[in-house]
């Protein structure tokens, strides 16, 4: 009884409720703006959970219990560690604001935060400014963006400015390798399901 219910525990802390329910915002944190891009790698997670609840059943009796298990959490703490080594790199690799990318975009739709801060700002702190803002990357992802105040109208100005299609973060900033925290989230997933997952039921 005591093991049962240890395992049970176990199985929720590790954060694999977390991770499904909030598997698109991740990928969107991760640096992919698009919303149907993150609800369609999200699908993906899904499915890795169910391939890897039917692996289970075939190795469970072989491999036994424990030792699932025990792979299982090794494989979860490695995933998390380098899911978070990629959101501290994403965030202190954040491209930064313009000042004069900003101003195109008119006084009006300026980030209230970043009109009183001015230089040094990042993406990141675009989008923790309390009054609620969005960055709006420039062609190239990776180069200086603006600021502005988050609305349906400074989305729709920013993917259509300067003749070409900019993308509107307003969770995650644009990233050159936000890749490797889906490589991470998928690497997690199937060290969960398996173990974690299926096991302690």
């Amino acid at each position: 009884l005591t093991a049962g219910v240890l395992c049970q525990v176990a199985q929720q802390l590790v954060g694999i409720n977390t991770v499904m329910y909030y598997s698109p915002t991740i990928v969107q944190l991760a640096g992919f703006a698009s919303n149907s891009t993150a609800l369609a790698l999200s699908l993906v997670t899904s499915g890795l959970n169910a391939a890897g609840s039917v692996v289970s059943m075939f190795f469970v009796d072989r491999a036994g219990r424990r030792r699932l298990m025990l792979l299982s959490l090794a494989g979860i703490v490695a995933c998390l560690a380098m899911l978070s080594g990629v959101f501290f790199a994403v965030d202190s690799h954040a491209s930064e604001v313009s000042p004069a990318g900003t101003a195109l975009f008119g006084a009006n739709g300026t980030c209230k935060e970043f009109a009183g801060a001015g230089a040094g700002w990042t993406c990141t702190h675009c989008l923790r400014a309390a009054s609620g803002c969005g960055f709006c990357a420039d062609a190239d992802k990776l180069l200086p963006g603006a600021c502005l105040a988050a609305s349906d109208e400074a989305r729709r100005s920013c993917r259509g400015a300067a003749g070409w299609r900019r993308e509107w973060y307003s969770r995650g900033c644009p990233s050159s390798f936000g890749w490797l925290a889906l490589v991470a989230l998928g690497a997690y997933i199937v060290s969960c399901s398996p173990g974690m997952g299926s096991v302690p039921w």
